[in-house]
């Protein structure tokens, strides 16, 4: 993993065919997570996820070499700042 590699993804029936230049697929392999829960805005995801990393240490939680997850349940022109759902998903052994 490289600290500077920013990956955005969406769920697909089937692999994508004729990619644009630029993007490449690649199919996620899963694995487990551990999953918290902020709600309120997303200016707040800086310090939800200094939080999270704070708690996995003091939980003493295994990590995997994988990326993190945020997962925005749902929609930002329908909810108000205050009522978003934003699940952080930290990948564990």
């Amino acid at each position: 993993m490289s600290p500077n590699r920013y990956r955005a993804g969406f769920t697909l029936a089937a692999p994508p065919v004729d990619l644009p230049q630029g993007l490449a697929y690649e199919l996620f392999p899963g694995g487990s997570y551990s999953r918290f829960v902020l709600t309120g805005p997303y200016s707040q995801l800086p310090e939800a996820t200094g939080r999270v990393f704070e708690l996995v240490s003091r939980l003493n939680l295994m990590l995997r070499d994988d990326f993190c997850i945020e997962n925005y349940v749902n929609n930002p022109s329908l909810v108000p700042p205050d009522q978003l759902i934003t699940e952080i998903l930290i990948p564990t052994a």
